[in-house]
């Protein structure tokens, strides 16, 4: 007997501790708030080299970004977005939900803050192979968006030059370039980091480009 009664304890310990949803916001307010009603405001030609991220941090040390989930709840459709360790999160853009403007769940208890931001990184092309401008396109056009976008505040906003990746420490990745020299072979630092500055050169001759494996993730440069 004592030992279902702490069995059942304990199950009401864990119940009680895992997160919940609550009404939070709704779909405009979370595009406004990192700025994504204005990134696809722009045409799609002038962003489709550029995925907009958005970023939590809790004020709370003990809630960790990777364990909050915010929902979007369209009617009985729930769209679940999970924020990844370092806080970044992809919100879906949908026109539809612009128009009906559902309500965004969280798991960030009530009465607890949150710093929210936004992250602009370029669209990694998801093989191994590709052409360099499928990638490297990506530098001009975030230049150009932060121009447009900036106003009059744009001579304080920083110039990205090229793009990082970041593999696993342990991986000894490659990046190699066919160029007509030759091919340029980049290998991964301590880190796991390849830099590639952007090279107008490749760029025009769009040379290929061969990966030893994905990058765990992918960023801009700046100068």
């Amino acid at each position: 007997m004592k030992l279902l009664i702490c069995l059942t304890a304990f199950a009401a310990a864990m119940a009680s501790a895992a997160p919940v949803d609550r009404p939070w916001t709704h779909y405009n307010n979370l595009l406004e708030m990192l700025k994504m009603d204005r990134f696809y405001a722009a045409p799609a030609s002038q962003r489709d080299k550029v995925v907009l991220r958005g970023v939590v941090h809790p004020n709370d040390p003990t809630i960790a970004p990777k364990d909050v989930v915010f929902t979007i709840a369209n009617g009985p459709e729930r769209q679940r977005i999970q924020v990844d360790p370092d806080g970044g999160f992809d919100v879906p853009f949908n026109p539809e939900w612009v128009k009906s403007n559902p309500e965004v769940l969280t798991t960030i208890p009530a009465g607890q803050k949150a710093k929210f931001g936004f992250r602009a990184v370029p669209a990694m092309p998801q093989k191994v192979q590709f052409s360099y401008a499928s990638l490297m396109d990506s530098v001009p056009q975030v230049n150009a968006l932060i121009k447009s976008q900036a106003g009059m505040l744009r001579f304080l906003m920083p110039t990205l030059v090229g793009v990082k990746l970041q593999f696993p420490k342990a991986s000894h990745a490659t990046v190699s370039l066919a160029t007509a020299d030759g091919v340029k072979r980049l290998e991964a630092d301590a880190n796991g980091v390849v830099k590639l500055p952007l090279d107008k050169a490749l760029l025009t001759a769009n040379v290929p480009v061969t990966l030893s494996e994905l990058p765990a993730s992918v960023d801009f440069l700046q100068d």
